[in-house]
């Protein structure tokens, strides 16, 4: 139709008229793209508000997860170095047996934690991370990210340590194995030890059993320096979470 007009108009040779449809499709197209612009971000900030809504739930579970297992390892290495100061003090007190024995059950062990956000991670794997408009959530996030990769490290290293000293920690003492090793959650049951025989006297004067023991208070007292660290991290996250409009 617009264009009749303007051919008619150019017969007509009506510049006048030409130069106002002209006018009118340029004001038509721009119109057209703006509207266009305007419903493409609209989309983005809802898709934008249901990611944040996501990684919310993400962190919300992070938290529950990282704080179990800090929980967890603070619980060990207490149990540990009152293991420690029985063995170096020649005596075991019979209130800190069940410390002790909680402390042959699980000093070698690690209680792990889903750290990651599986939303935020997949925003990363698609190059979308900039769909985020807080830019201080989205650096948080990364840096989170990049945080977990170095404990990652940090984390096998612990882990051999605690390898390393298997052998003379373990070889002290016997598993009860007729008792239940996982409690009614299928986690190791710290309430109620599984440990079988030993004898104290002679793990205070085995002085490799001592060694591993000393060893095991240091590498489970930097691995809760790190899991505190993880922890302060997510509470920094889900306060800029809180901040966030959604």
């Amino acid at each position: 139709m617009i264009l009749r007009r303007i051919s008619q108009h150019v017969k007509d040779q009506n510049w006048f008229a030409v130069g106002l449809d002209f006018v009118i499709v340029v004001i038509g197209v721009l119109l057209a793209i703006q509207v266009a612009n305007w419903n493409e971000v609209r989309q983005e900030r809802a898709e934008e508000t249901r990611i944040v809504d996501r990684i919310r739930v993400d962190f919300d579970r992070i938290e529950d997860d990282a704080q179990r297992s800090l929980m967890y390892h603070e619980s060990i290495a207490s149990d540990l170095k009152a293991m420690v100061r029985a063995l170096r003090a020649g005596e075991l007190p019979e209130s800190d047996v069940p410390a002790f024995e909680r402390a042959l059950f699980l000093g070698q062990a690690f209680q792990t934690s889903a750290d990651h956000s599986g939303t935020f991670t997949e925003l990363l794997s698609s190059g979308r991370a900039n769909l985020l408009s807080d830019k201080e959530l989205l650096n948080e996030l990364v840096a989170y990210e990049d945080f977990l990769e170095r404990f990652a490290v940090a984390q096998q290293y612990f882990v051999d340590m605690a390898f390393g000293v298997q052998a003379p920690f373990s070889a002290a003492f016997q598993y009860d194995i007729g008792a239940p090793f996982f409690s009614d959650l299928l986690q190791l049951d710290a309430e109620s030890p599984a440990i079988g025989a030993y004898d104290f006297n002679a793990m205070a004067s085995d002085e490799e059993f001592m060694n591993a023991a000393e060893q095991l208070v240091f590498v489970h007292s930097l691995y809760t320096m790190w899991r505190t660290r993880i922890r302060d991290r997510i509470t920094a996250i889900q306060h800029q979470l809180g901040e966030t409009a959604p």
